[in-house]
């Protein structure tokens, strides 16, 4: 193997090295989303089933403190008739406790409310903010990197993907410098049927539209423009 070879193969390595760091951020990018959701959704499932818990028992507490007649008239009952309407009430604010779980998980998960999803979003951004702030510090310092900056592998071959092909063509000997490389890719691309497993979208371009609020912005940032 020629000096430009493993020259070659050393900066690629570097490369991947900073794109599978960037690629690393992404996925936390995909795992704050789902955390963001996921605690919002927690929060108003727990709203809503602690109110629908709550109403069906001031009802029950209402009913009881009142000496309604399934009260007053217990020792003149039958174990039957006690059973029955036992039952019945139990039932009915059973399915009452349902159908005001599902009414309420609708009202508190709406925006029209002062304790709905503009609420949530208020109390959860600063914690989810200076998470997403550091990943994107950590994006910046990576794109900043000397590897990066000045590689003479075009842009849009900055991807596992295509760097992948580059250094197993490198170190196959097929070709012997980094140009002969990109070249042999540039090729290797035309063929539609392989161009999808040689080339994605370049790393750097995805974190400089993350960084910079453009079309790779997350459900979450989305999500918490809509509504703060």
């Amino acid at each position: 193997m020629g000096k430009e070879e493993s020259a070659g193969i050393q900066l690629c390595q570097k490369l991947l090295k900073a794109l599978e760091a960037l690629e690393e951020i992404f996925t936390q990018f995909d795992t704050l989303e789902i955390d963001f959701v996921t605690e919002a959704q927690r929060k108003i499932n727990h709203r809503s089933a602690l109110t629908a818990f709550i109403l069906p028992m001031l009802v029950l507490s209402f009913y009881l403190t009142n000496d309604f007649a399934f009260v007053d008239n217990a020792a003149e009952r039958s174990i039957l008739q006690t059973f029955l309407g036992t039952f019945i009430v139990s039932f009915s604010l059973w399915a009452l406790g349902i159908y005001l779980n599902s009414f309420f998980k609708k009202l508190f998960g709406s925006d029209s409310l002062p304790i709905g999803q503009k609420s949530l979003a208020k109390q959860l951004f600063p914690k989810y903010s200076r998470k997403r702030e550091k990943m994107i510090t950590d994006m910046e310092m990576l794109l900043d990197c000397e590897a990066l900056k000045n590689t003479p592998i075009p842009e849009k071959y900055l991807n596992l993907k295509s760097l992948n092909y580059i250094t197993e063509t490198l170190r196959l000997e097929e070709a012997s410098t980094l140009k002969e490389a990109v070249e042999l890719l540039d090729l290797e691309i035309k063929n539609s049927r392989v161009q999808c497993t040689l080339t994605e979208k370049a790393s750097t371009l995805r974190a400089e539209e993350i960084i910079n609020g453009g079309i790779s912005q997350t459900l979450f940032e989305q999500w918490l423009k809509e509504r703060i």
